[in-house]
């Protein structure tokens, strides 16, 4: 079944804004709050169009939830601040069911990405790394275009299977 009109959208959206993101924070390392900012107020909206205010909250929540969850590295100093800002950006798109992916993906993303860093350093033969922080927006970009390419092959999320005592 083909995905709906709001799915569509949401996607777009939320691929466009983190590909952009993306190369800002290669180029820069940062990411703009003139982009995280307005997409998520308008992803929280147009769930809120489609879908009432289930579709308002299920944004709601997905965007609380990828701050919450980037919030806690960012707080030992491991992510910067715009990193979180991203992730809550992709909740709000892709919503709470599509969260525990999104985060997995990213994460497998990062640690590929920095596994290339690592090599690129040593076959470089350069110390310049120490003190080096990883850019993490092409990571969570990667994350979030495989969760919805997930989707959009018509696949279901991964989900916590909490057995029942």
């Amino acid at each position: 079944m083909p995905p709906d009109t709001e799915t569509l959208l949401a996607f777009a959206l939320t691929a466009a804004a983190c590909t952009a993101c993306a190369v800002i924070d290669i180029r820069t390392k940062r990411i703009p709050n003139a982009i995280t900012f307005p997409v998520m107020a308008a992803l929280v909206v147009l769930h809120g169009v489609f879908s009432g205010t289930a579709g308002l909250g299920e944004s709601a929540l997905g965007l609380a939830g990828g701050f919450l969850v980037f919030l806690i590295p960012h707080l030992f100093g491991l992510l910067g601040a715009g990193d979180v800002k991203l992730m809550a950006m992709v909740g709000a798109g892709l919503g709470t069911q599509a969260l525990l992916t999104a985060v997995l993906f990213t994460s497998l993303a990062g640690g590929a990405q920095f596994f290339v860093w690592l090599a690129w350093m040593r076959f470089a033969g350069t110390r310049k790394g120490r003190g080096y922080r990883l850019c993490y927006g092409p990571a969570i970009a990667a994350g979030a275009l495989a969760t919805m390419a997930l989707n959009l092959a018509g696949q279901p999320y991964l989900s916590l299977v909490i057995p029942r005592f």
